[in-house]
């Protein structure tokens, strides 16, 4: 009985170390980006997948840095074989110091080949400004590298 429990044991902590042995190869598909202005500040950040016609999950913050009155907001775009695709708007309206976050996916329908993220200044739902983040690529691209074959 004893040496059952000992191999369940043992066969879970191998599980474990398995499962913590694949969290850095999947993290090194992690790309993010984000802006700041003297009103809001954004970020994101995402997983590209292998092939990459989805982003998922996808990680949004923004944050209103200004007793001005406006809301802020952050979108994700992406550019590719569907052209460049402005997601939603995930917007701030409750005042200077406060935040959203929100986790969601983006299939924009064909190849994304990068992706960037727009802090808006808003008045109510109308975009006053924006201002765009750096560009993100897939964390894989090897595009630019030549065939040693």
């Amino acid at each position: 009985m004893l040496r059952k429990r000992t191999l369940g044991l043992a066969a879970a902590a191998a599980a474990l170390f398995t499962l913590i042995g694949a969290v850095p190869a999947s993290a090194s598909t992690v790309t993010g980006t984000s802006v700041s202005t003297g009103w809001g500040y954004a970020e994101a950040k995402t997983q590209w997948r292998l092939n990459p016609y989805r982003l998922d999950p996808v990680y949004l913050y923004v944050k209103d840095k200004a007793a001005d009155g406006h809301g802020v907001a952050v979108r994700l775009v992406t550019t590719g074989d569907a052209g460049t695709v402005r997601f939603q708007l995930r917007r701030v309206s409750t005042g200077n110091g406060t935040y959203g976050e929100w986790y969601t996916y983006a299939t924009p329908g064909g190849w994304i080949s990068r992706a960037y993220i727009e802090l808006c200044q808003m008045e109510g739902t109308t975009v006053l400004q924006c201002a765009s983040s750096s560009v993100m690529y897939p964390a894989y691209d090897d595009s630019g590298n030549a065939d040693p074959f």
